[in-house]
């Protein structure tokens, strides 16, 4: 079972946003999926998309935030920053089936809860409107 467009969604919406040492919060996190994709991703599709990029090792939590790891930005510094949205696409797509197997039964770990993303969700549609 290959990668998901969710989960290449979530890793490109954690490194566009991920500024610093602070991380990506849900709400920018909801906004970059919904922006790309035309739809707010679901919580189900979150944590599936959260775990399988941590298990890769291209994501990590700190605290209530995301970030992309060191040899995700490594292996992204290989591009140009204005790679256009459809490029950036087929080629993490290509990294992640070459590199990685997607977990199919993943731990279900994650630090953020359905009442977490319903307000972050409530918090997105506010701030968009």
């Amino acid at each position: 079972m290959g990668f998901s467009s969710t989960n290449m969604l979530l890793i490109q919406a954690v490194y566009h946003f991920d500024k610093g040492e602070e991380g990506v919060s849900l709400a920018n996190l909801i906004g970059y999926v919904d922006y790309e994709n035309h739809s707010i991703i679901t919580y189900q599709e979150l944590i599936e998309s959260i775990e399988s990029a941590k298990a890769c090792g291209l994501i990590e939590t700190r605290g209530r935030k995301l970030k992309t790891t060191e040899s995700f930005r490594r292996w992204r510094s290989n591009f140009p920053k204005n790679l256009s949205f459809a490029k950036e696409n087929a080629e993490l797509l290509n990294f992640l089936n070459q590199n990685y197997t997607k977990v199919k039964e993943l731990k279900s770990t994650s630090n953020f809860s359905e009442e977490e993303f319903n307000k972050a969700v409530e918090e997105y549609i506010k701030e968009s409107r």
